[in-house]
This record gives C-alpha cells, structure tokens and sequence, in this order.
C-alpha cells in the first residue's frame, strides 16, 4: 500500500504551484458515497429512489496513511498519517427514472510528519472545505417497477474546483466520473457492478517514466453486494482505479452495516483497508454516519405497489377498483363494437361467475382449471399435473397402500405404513427378512443373522460352533482333534465351560490349573473374530458381606480379562462386569450350590453379516 512520491520529484514542483512548499494542487480523496444508498452506500446499483423520495445522510470519515512518502523505495514518513472528514449527502427522487445528488466534504482534522527538513510541506490540519459533487442519474431498466430482469441505470458525478487547495481537496478544474451502474436482486441478496471512468486533471510530479507519480484518468470498477429486509441489513464493496498512464493502481475493500432507528431514520458503519500504491488509497478507512428519508406512500396512481396493497386504486384504468378487478393490471377488454367481453377466457363460464375469469377452466370449478381432471383444482392440487385423491390434496397413491407416492418408497408396491409402504421381504426364503438378513440372497440361520453355516474342516461341526474350524474332529470334542481334550463349547450368545475358573480363597488371583482352561477360551476368541464382544461376568457365592462380594467378582472378572488380553485377545472385544452374589444358578445353603455359585461367564455378541 505504498503512494509512491519520490522526494527530489516533490521538491522541483515546489515552485510552480502556490500550496505548501512541495506538495501538488490535487484532490486528495478518491472515495465518494452513494448519496440515495439504493442497494449500497458507497456503490450505483441500478436502482434510483422512488418519485417524491428523499435521503439526507451526515457521515464521519477516518482515513490512515491516505499519502506517505518515498525516497529510492524506502519509506520516509507519512505526509497525511491521519484524516477526518465530514460528509453531508442528499438525493432526491424527481421522477422514478431521474434521481438527483449532492453531496459535501468537510476536512475537520489532517495530521502528518514533519517533513520539512526535506522541504516537503504540510497541508492545513482543518477545518477545510473539501470538493462537493453533484450528481444525475438515469433508469434505463427497473425491476421493481417494471419487472425487468435487472435495474440499470446510467449517470455522472460532477465535483466542483471549490474545495481548499492548501489541505490537498481541490482540483484544478472539474472533475467528472460518468458511469453505468446495473444490479439484481435475488430474495435476501442485492448485487450490483458500478463501472465509470474518473476523468480528472492531470498532476505529474516527475519526467522519470520509471516512477508511477502521476495522477490523472482512470477507470473505476466497483463490484457490490448487500442484504435485502426490513431489519438488520449488510453489505461489501470492492473498487478499483485503474490508470490510463503511470499512476499507481488502488484496490480498497470495505463491509458495512446499516440499522433502522425509526421508520425514517437510519444508521450505517463502514470499515474496509486500501491495497496498492496511488495516492489518496489509505491502508485503513472508517465511516460511521445516520441518515434521514422518506419514501412515499405506495398508494398513489405510478407508486411502488401490486393491486393486491391498493384495493382502492385502479392501477390499469379500466374504471373497475383493484378490490373488484379481475385482471387489475390489465385493463378492460372490449369486442368489436366496444362491448365488454362477457366470457374472456373463452371457458363457457361468465366472467361474472368465473373465479378464474382469464384462464379457462372447467365448470363444475366455477370457470377454474384442473389439468389432470381429478376433480380438484389447480391452485389447491398440490400435484396438479397428475391424477390424484382428495386425501392427499391431489397427489396420486398408486399401489392403494394409504400412502402417497411421494412418501412412499415402494410406490407400485403395497406395504404397511411402518415399513413406509414396502412389503415384507425374503428373498432367500429362510425365515428372516431381509433388512434383517446379513446374507439376504443366501438361506441361513438366526444365529448367523440368516448367513448360512459354513464347515471348513468338513467334520460336521459348524464353523461358527468349532473350536478347531480348521483341523476336522469328533463332535463330541467341539470339532478339535481328540488329543486335544476340549473344555469349552460355543453356544449362542456365550462360551460354556466345562469346567471352573478356580482364584484363591476371598481374592483375584487365578490358579495355575485353570490356566489351560482359559487359554483354550483365549484360543476360541483368537479364532472367531465374528465373536465381537464378550461380556466377562463374575459372580459369588452368598457367604460374606454382599458389597464385599460385588468388589471381588467385578476384581475376579477384571483378573480374567487381562489374562486373555496376556494371551493375545484384542482388550477393545473384552467387557469385566461383577456381579456378586445378586445371580446364583444353584442353593447357597449347600456346599455344592455355593460352589456352583463361585464362576465366571462369558456372554457374546456376534459382529453383524458375520459368518463362518
């Protein structure tokens, strides 16, 4: 964001201008407002205020380092660091396509470094008239009023030779920005292209064509785009100057706020930062102002309205009021010899009787059209293109299910509510239906979630109940080679045992002869990874104190748990849960009951599609 000035350059244009010693007659603002605010405060939009309307606007403006000063590239102090100024605006409606503007600067305070000791001089600190413009636009298209696809308009900023020189807001002559501004609204969204061409004296502050010191004409491209409503509104603005010879580029960026205080009474906030190097382009800038305006009221004959607003206009003046117009933006229609046309849409039903006197409709809807001829019209037939029931305001149920086809997922198929409209299915016959089946175009069995059973071993034990489903054995050893004596059977939903998971007498640690036991169920898990969890369950006996025995089986359960997670039992599949003496399986009041109560189960849960 540099301004280029090179010192020896200021210093030999001292002497031809009467400003301080160095400085040019330029103005130093490039920044004007959008004195009507249609659409955005700063940009053209395309849309001019209504006829009889009016917006007077007072803004406070802060500028940082709008023109800082260089020597062989290197910065040497800002010539204006910071800017105040004042603006009052207005714009007034003559007719809805002229809009008319003027709006007046006031530099208030301009402060920057002492320079003088490179002979570059201070501009006044303010109070200073800066340059005031006036403004004319014309519509071309409008979308509010005429329904045109965009707003456009064309128009020209004139700023008046009046300003203060000495505080660098003053040309020295005219300068003009003619411009074409078109923009579109699209529900709560407005944007809008404003493109012009500041035609501006031209000020050099050199002859070395390698240094970009001049300013002069450019083009001016500004994009917008801003919130629609009552309430809240927001926008963004981007403009850019481009030069047509050596002057620097300048690109600002800047968002904004606009509140209602009243129904007449507004107030708006600007902040954006300046990029690139010509001056007058500031790397920070501010505004904050509150604007008063009047729109007038849209029941007026060529006010902004729809018949609808104004029933007791008549906006097509056919002598019929809005609130009794059939066709209030049309007007009357008469036949050859100057006679009301008695039937216009040509239905057969009098325009009198007619609730749809310009679409041709049907009798029986009193002169209203039904499309696909099921007895409902089309302004209450929700799908008026196709043949439907009254239930459903029109909209077809083809396979008579009781719902309509756009709820249901089976259409031409009919099924229950609760299976939103599609019949039960098992495609593979085996008792369980498909969206529960895992392996729905295979027979299986529950326990498989309706995958088959499968026996990689071919030794009559299912895959999914071997505990050796890769080495075939009798079924009476679980599908395991005799020598290898098995104490554990698979079961649905657990791992029996056959025998018991001793642990010394009121503690955790397991004993050495129940080793073997486990690492048969460690061996088990390792080689049914379908069985995805296992709940390990402790329990006791009822002989002690029943919170003493709760702590001891949740201690056996956890004991055991770590042993298979030892013995390479992914620890994610395992579960430890105790549960004292709350679940006996036999009588406590016998040895052998009790003893039956001291154990520890293991309870599965099968991944789902699982199968071997």
């Amino acid at each position: 964001m540099k301004r280029l000035l090179v010192l020896s350059v200021l210093l030999s244009g001292a002497s031809a201008l009467a400003q301080p010693e160095g400085l040019p007659e330029i103005e130093l603002e490039r920044l004007t407002l959008n004195p009507s605010a249609s659409g955005s405060l700063l940009l053209g939009t395309g849309e001019l205020l209504q006829r009889g309307g009016y917006r007077l606007s007072l803004t406070g403006h802060y500028e940082n380092d709008p023109l800082v000063l260089f020597e062989d590239g290197l910065r040497v102090g800002s010539v204006v660091k910071h800017r105040v100024t004042g603006h009052l605006s207005g714009a007034y409606g003559l007719t809805r396509w002229l809009e008319l503007s003027a709006q007046v600067p006031l530099v208030l305070v301009q402060r920057g470094d002492d320079l003088t000791a490179r002979q570059v001089g201070r501009p006044a600190e303010g109070p200073a008239l800066g340059t005031p413009y006036v403004g004319l636009r014309l519509a071309l298209l409008s979308q509010r009023d005429d329904g045109d696809a965009v707003d456009l308009a064309v128009g020209v900023n004139a700023g008046l030779p009046v300003g203060n020189a000495d505080a660098l807001a003053r040309e020295s002559s005219l300068r003009t920005v003619p411009s074409i501004m078109v923009g579109r609204s699209f529900g709560l969204l407005r944007a809008a292209l404003d493109a012009g061409v500041a035609l501006r004296p031209r000020t050099i502050f050199s002859n070395d064509a390698n240094v970009r010191d001049e300013v002069g004409d450019e083009l001016r491209l500004g994009a917008a785009l801003a919130t629609t409503g009552e309430g809240l509104r927001g926008e963004v603005n981007v403009i850019a100057y481009i030069p047509f010879r050596r002057e620097g580029n300048s690109v600002e960026a800047l968002a904004g706020a606009r509140l209602p205080l009243t129904e007449s009474l507004e107030a708006y906030a600007l902040a954006g930062v300046g990029f690139d190097n010509a001056p007058g382009t500031p790397t920070f800038r501010g505004l904050l102002g509150v604007a008063f305006g009047h729109t007038p009221p849209k029941c007026v004959a060529g006010g902004d309205h729809t018949p609808e607003e104004c029933p007791d206009l008549d906006d097509d003046n056919d002598g019929v009021l809005n609130r009794a117009d059939a066709c209030p933006k049309e007007g009357g229609k008469v036949d050859a010899q100057g006679c009301p046309i008695q039937d216009a849409d040509g239905d057969g039903v009098l325009d009198s009787d007619d609730r749809c006197p310009s679409v041709a409709g049907d009798a029986v809807l009193q002169g209203c059209p039904d499309t696909d001829k099921d007895g409902i019209e089309d302004a209450a037939d929700t799908c008026p293109s196709v043949f439907g029931l009254a239930a459903f305001q029109g909209c077809p149920d083809t396979d008579k299910d009781g719902l309509q086809d756009s709820q249901d997922k089976c259409p031409t198929e009919a099924g229950p509510a609760d299976r939103q409209g599609c019949p039960p299915r098992d495609a593979d016959k085996d008792g369980i239906l498909d969206e529960q089946d895992a392996c729905p175009n295979e027979a299986g069995i529950p326990e498989l979630k309706g995958c088959p059973a499968k026996d990689a071993d071919n030794d009559t034990v299912a895959d999914h109940l071997d505990n050796c489903p890769n080495e075939a054995g009798p079924v009476d050893n679980q599908g395991c080679p005799a020598q290898q004596k098995q104490q554990v059977v698979i079961k649905t939903g657990r791992i029996e045992l056959k025998d018991t998971v001793y642990f010394d007498t009121a503690k955790a640690t397991i004993q050495r002869r129940s080793f073997k036991l486990l690492d048969q169920v460690a061996k088990i898990l390792i080689e049914h990874p379908e069985l995805e969890k296992v709940s390990i369950e402790g329990h006791t006996d009822s002989q002690g104190k029943p919170a003493e025995n709760l702590k001891l089986s949740q201690r056996r359960a956890e004991s055991v748990r770590s042993y298979l997670i030892k013995k390479g039992v992914a620890a994610e599949r395992l579960e430890a849960k105790g549960f004292g003496q709350e679940r006996p399986i036999a009588d406590n009041k016998t040895a052998k009951g009790r003893a039956a109560n001291r154990r520890v189960e293991f309870l599965t849960t099968q991944r789902e599609g699982a199968q071997q």
